[in-house]
């Protein structure tokens, strides 16, 4: 929720005629720069009408309040600093009457006051004082700072605005309340301005009001907006913590040894358990995770990808593959030498003939697929309410039409099948015949056939298998990028998933059989085409034979190399990344994961700040507006304090086996034992001391815990 609460509308002291505004513009630029909350401080001047207007304007877009930016006199003299003056909407007509009393006629230009008359005509209402700071001109002084304290007893309204957000960071963890706002020079530059957001949501000046003044009941409130699961927790499996996760970030910090990685696994367990999707990331296991990216072993080989088969009916047929033997010739000559040894032989005629040529399977082949099809077609309509689209009358026929289609085809099947096994059939009585009158006349009738036909079928059925299979391996290479992540001198990196068939190239690892037993599966199959015409072929069958029940290859599948590598989208060429890069790039890709939850354990490891605090934190930030459940173990402040969590979680080691766990937030800045709530610390002590890097996050980077930069 982006907030500017120094915003000039008027150029009433001389300034540059930029600064003044039409409700048009103004409502054009709060539009574009997508600011929530903006308050209008013109410089010793409260002009209703426009406020009004400028209300009007934004249409309930934004939130707009009254304020001023008043001249406060020094004590030692010299120069005036600056105050804004900041109240609620519903107060802008006493604020207003107030503002002219205080000028009384005079210009703003000649207007001056000091500080007990400014605090006398406002401390009874609910506004917000803030002062120029440190390196904002004109500022307030550290001795004037004293001076103002004790005339308002610290009084927690008082604010400082500095020039920077750095200075901001570094005041408001010296204990000072701060805020700051675009002190807009320029409208036509409006949105270019830097602003402040809130973490927490404001719908009002008055919750906002309580908000800075750390009203526990109201704080509760804003946070709890955003859902919250409560998790049992167990930092060891003896102790069970109950923690409200809120659909934000949550942050877990503390010594080291006290269970956090505990509490982090037992989170998931739940999570999964619900049926949360998770997203997590161990940062002292980013190299095995990276290895799991790489990691072929749950590719799978598919033929498909190639457009190929994984020929299982052709690996089936070498297989059952049987030499089918032409009829000896001793047979012909037995036959030439009974030939009229018996009247009764001669007059039998059958004992010549010959086999009938047999069938082809194509054709009965044909017509069991096509009425299998059309069964399936009729089945699949048949479950179909047709009534959508056809009239009932048209529905009837065309199912009447089908069936007869079901008929005919079923038909041809069986004709088909009495064509084929009726020649079957009539070789098979020739043949019992021709054995009958051998046995009865002691002689030999003229074989059937010479059998050469199906020797030569079976081997070139045999050598076609072959060749079937030899084409669906011959090699191919296939790369297949997807992103990893970006890396910030190496650019776009990718992830290649090469995948290729069996070569002089390839390599064990790419394999899930071993690769010497591809080669001799192979090899033996190479051995079967080589001796298509040799006697020898039988025994080579059987070889293969062997080696194909020892391989434990199931299909073609298995001669598919798989290996994953790295490349540099840019030039294309292979890169490897550092131990410290894999853990960017892999929790880049968690981040970036669609989930319910994230769940990170000591994610800095291997990481530089400036990459936590540029990367990690604006993502979990944007994660937290998402309303994504974020949950991070860290010992790193640029994530536990300048998240801002809507959840610290702080375990505590006392002594021997004694634990504490407090529960907090930056908000209410304290933390408070789960078992004893009257042990309360501070959050922001607490941080500054425990976290690696807490004083640089808090004192040199971090900003108001209200609000930190977008």
């Amino acid at each position: 929720m982006k907030i500017d609460l120094h915003c000039h509308t008027l150029a009433t002291k001389g300034e540059g005629r930029e600064r003044n505004v039409t409700p048009e513009l103004f409502a054009e630029k709060i539009d574009a720069a997508q600011v929530d909350i903006v308050a209008v401080t013109n410089h010793n001047h409260f002009d209703l009408d426009q406020y009004e207007l400028l209300h009007s304007a934004v249409d309930g877009a934004a939130q707009v309040w009254p304020g001023v930016e008043l001249d406060i006199e020094r004590w030692s003299g010299g120069k005036p600093w600056h105050m804004i003056v900041i109240t609620s909407p519903d107060s802008k007509v006493p604020f207003s009457e107030s503002i002219k009393t205080l000028q009384n006629g005079r210009s703003p230009k000649d207007c001056s006051w000091s500080f007990e008359e400014i605090w006398e005509a406002f401390k009874d209402s609910n506004a917000l004082f803030i002062s120029h700071c440190h390196d904002k001109a004109p500022a307030i002084t550290e001795e004037e700072i004293a001076r103002v304290g004790e005339i308002t007893n610290n009084d927690w309204r008082l604010y400082f605005e500095p020039r920077s957000l750095m200075t901001l960071g570094i005041w408001s963890n010296h204990g000072r309340n701060m805020l700051m706002g675009s002190d807009i020079k320029d409208w036509n530059r409006y949105e270019k301005e830097d602003f402040v957001s809130l973490r927490v949501n404001v719908d009002s000046f008055e919750q906002f009001y309580l908000l800075a003044m750390r009203d526990h009941q109201v704080v509760e409130t804003l946070l709890n907006r955003k859902g919250r699961t409560k998790v049992i927790a167990r930092p060891h499996d003896s102790v069970a913590i109950e923690l409200p996760l809120y659909q934000d970030v949550n942050v877990l910090f503390g010594q080291k040894g006290t269970g956090k990685s505990e509490i982090v696994k037992s989170i998931r367990s739940q999570f999964e358990a619900d049926g949360i999707k998770i997203a997590s990331y161990i940062g002292g296991q980013k190299n095995t995770a990276f290895d799991q990216l790489m990691t072929v072993k749950n590719e799978e080989r598919s033929c498909s990808d190639f457009g190929r088969s994984e020929c299982l009916q052709e690996i089936q047929t070498v297989i059952d593959w049987a030499d089918e033997l032409p009829t000896p010739i001793s047979h012909y000559v037995q036959w030439l030498k009974t030939v009229g040894n018996s009247d009764k032989k001669d007059r039998f005629k059958l004992s010549e003939c010959q086999s009938l040529p047999e069938e082809s399977d194509t054709a009965l082949k044909t017509a069991k697929d096509d009425c299998e099809s059309i069964d399936l077609f009729i089945t699949d309509c048949s479950e179909r309410d047709l009534g959508k689209y056809l009239k009932a009358e048209d529905a009837a026929r065309l199912l009447s039409l089908l069936e007869m289609l079901r008929r005919s085809a079923a038909s041809v099947v069986k004709r088909e099948y009495i064509n084929k096994e009726s020649i079957v059939l009539a070789n098979n009585a020739l043949i019992q015949i021709k054995n009958c009158i051998d046995k009865k006349s002691d002689t030999q009738s003229k074989p059937s056939d010479t059998g050469f036909l199906r020797f030569a079928l079976g081997r070139m059925s045999l050598l076609g298998a072959v060749e079937t299979i030899k084409e669906n391996m011959k090699e191919e290479t296939r790369e297949t990028p997807s992103y990893l992540g970006t890396l910030e001198d190496k650019g776009r990196l990718n992830i290649v998933l090469q995948s290729r068939w069996l070569c002089s190239n390839s390599k064990t690892a790419e394999f899930g059989l071993k690769i010497t037993t591809l080669k001799n599966w192979r090899g033996k199959l190479d051995a079967i085409a080589s001796s298509i015409c040799c006697s020898s072929l039988p025994e080579t069958v059987e070889e293969f034979k062997t080696v194909h029940q020892e391989s434990g290859v199931k299909g073609l599948s298995a001669f598919i190399g798989l290996e994953k590598y790295v490349i540099r989208a840019e030039d294309g060429k292979r890169y490897s990344p550092s131990d410290g890069e894999k853990g960017i790039l892999i929790i880049e890709r968690t981040l970036n994961q669609e989930a319910d939850a994230y769940l990170l354990d000591e994610p800095e490891l291997g990481m530089g700040n400036l990459y936590i605090d540029s990367v990690i934190r604006p993502k979990l930030m944007e994660l937290a507006l998402s309303r994504k459940t974020v949950v991070v173990a860290t010992h790193n402040a640029n994530i536990a304090v300048r998240t801002l969590p809507y959840l610290s979680i702080y375990r505590r080691h006392m002594q021997g086996d004694e634990y504490r766990t407090y529960l907090g937030n930056p908000f209410l800045n304290e933390l408070t034992n789960i078992d004893d709530q009257n042990d309360r610390i501070s959050w922001s002590e607490t941080s500054i001391t425990t976290l690696e890097g807490g004083f640089e996050a808090f004192y040199d980077r971090q900003r108001i815990y209200e609000a930190g930069k977008q």
